[in-house]
């Protein structure tokens, strides 16, 4: 770290200590990227499935819904500051910011660790206290994420942006190594780590604290606060079908839909690597070529996606999950191809909230995708209150909302002028593919 608070220059990060990438060959750069790559989104991956492997239901449904709320809580706690990092650092004068950073964790951090403290040891109430420290967590992944990403510390980037993920399984694995389990001492176990988080972040404010962090501070809030409404669109995207599920059907319903979305969210690997390793690059890119190269990795996906719903059928007949029931696998199999729409969606998603941040149109594609969510969800919330909610109807449901978010975006970068029919078709044609070839292999 540099003594103003930011590394030197983007192009000394990328080979400095924190990036993990020595020398100047390019293959072997190359090489230690992907190999660092694979094994961090790997752990990522097969974490969550180990705890339905190893976990009751009831345990597992809990940490799954603690991972949802934590990644919206993390994301309006922090005010859309993180969100903001690219533009101070990359479009504009280079300006401090880990001591920003660190504030966004150590604050909302220490009111979320005194709130679990009090859940777990006055109220005896350890379902809230997991997510509480759950919460804090998220904090330090938001933050590091985005600092990582915008100064290309691409070999730790994929580590620490599933922190909560890593942070969560290793609690309930060594609480289950030593036999305690059940939800209280999960509950109080994350109340620990959520203060240990806040308490480093503190540490690392102190040390990183540089003059003219209140204007520093206005200006990131500036950029981030009007992102905010779509970043949280984006996350609603991601988490509500689990939420939906927690709240108007079977923690074993919850438990199935968790184990599909987890194998399903093996498509968003790609985009992971892309987004992570050149994020820089895609972030400057013009429209035009970026539509064409990304309607050529949308197609791909779309190809791997039909590829893991026809396997899956055999493969999961090789894995036992605690977590769900054997009369329960069918259910498993049948929801897949619903669950892998949505992973498909929410890749274009993502992909296409890069240009959004870029065009700075976030806003208003906020606007009418929350709009989109409401109807939605009181669509759901109707169903689920009148006992008409099922697994399927609830998971075809948040894929509609994720494609319509895709159409909102679409419709809003073309508003701008920045249009992007090859991207549009391309996700047509990869969600009709999709949606076909599961209808076809139904159980």
């Amino acid at each position: 770290m540099h003594d103003r608070g930011h590394p030197p220059n983007t192009s000394q990060s990328k080979k400095g200590a924190f990036g993990l990438i020595s020398g100047r060959n390019p293959m072997l750069r190359v090489g230690v990227y992907f190999t660092n790559f694979g094994l961090s989104k790997a752990a990522a991956y097969l974490a969550p499935l180990l705890l339905a492997a190893c976990l009751d239901s009831s345990s597992y449904g809990i940490v799954e819904y603690a991972w949802s709320w934590s990644a919206l809580a993390a994301t309006f706690l922090t005010l859309g500051i993180p969100a903001a990092i690219p533009q101070l650092s990359l479009l504009r004068r280079l300006v401090p910011v880990a001591d920003i950073m660190a504030l966004c964790v150590a604050g909302p951090g220490t009111v979320l660790t005194v709130a679990a403290v009090i859940a777990a040891f006055v109220l005896d109430a350890p379902t809230q206290a997991v997510v509480l420290g759950a919460c804090t967590i998220a904090l330090a992944q938001v933050a590091l994420t985005s600092y990582m990403r915008t100064f290309s510390h691409r070999n730790l980037a994929p580590w620490l942006e599933s922190i909560s993920i890593y942070g969560m399984t290793g609690i309930a694995t060594c609480l289950a190594l030593v036999g305690l389990n059940g939800i209280a001492p999960l509950g109080a176990a994350a109340t620990l780590v959520s203060a240990l988080v806040v308490i480093v972040a503190l540490m690392f404010f102190a040390r990183w604290k540089k003059a003219g962090l209140t204007s520093r501070m206005q200006s990131a809030l500036g950029i981030g606060l009007p992102l905010l409404a779509f970043t949280l669109a984006s996350i609603w995207a991601a988490v509500s079908g689990r939420i939906y599920v927690g709240a108007f059907l079977t923690v074993e319903d919850l438990s199935v839909y968790s184990v599909d979305f987890r194998v399903a969210s093996a498509l968003l690997i790609a985009h992971s690597v892309v987004a992570t390793g050149l994020f820089a690059r895609l972030y400057r890119m013009r429209s035009r070529l970026y539509d064409r190269l990304l309607s050529y990795y949308l197609i791909a996906i779309a190809i791997v996606a039909v590829a893991m719903i026809a396997a899956f059928p055999f493969t999961v007949e090789y894995v036992h999950f605690r977590s769900i029931a054997t009369d329960k696998m069918q259910p498993v199999v049948g929801l897949f191809p619903v669950l892998m729409v949505q992973a498909y969606g929410w890749s274009a998603w993502a992909s296409l909230e890069l240009r959004l941040a870029r065009a700075r149109r976030s806003a208003p594609a906020a606007r009418r995708t929350i709009v989109l969510m409401v109807i939605i969800g009181a669509l759901v919330a109707s169903l689920g209150v009148h006992g008409m909610l099922s697994l399927r109807l609830s998971a075809i449901l948040i894929a509609l909302q994720t494609l319509g978010g895709v159409a909102i975006q679409l419709f809003t970068l073309w508003r701008r002028g920045a249009k992007m029919p090859r991207s549009a078709a391309a996700i047509a044609f990869g969600s009709v593919l999709i949606s076909a070839v599961g209808w076809f292999i139904q159980p």
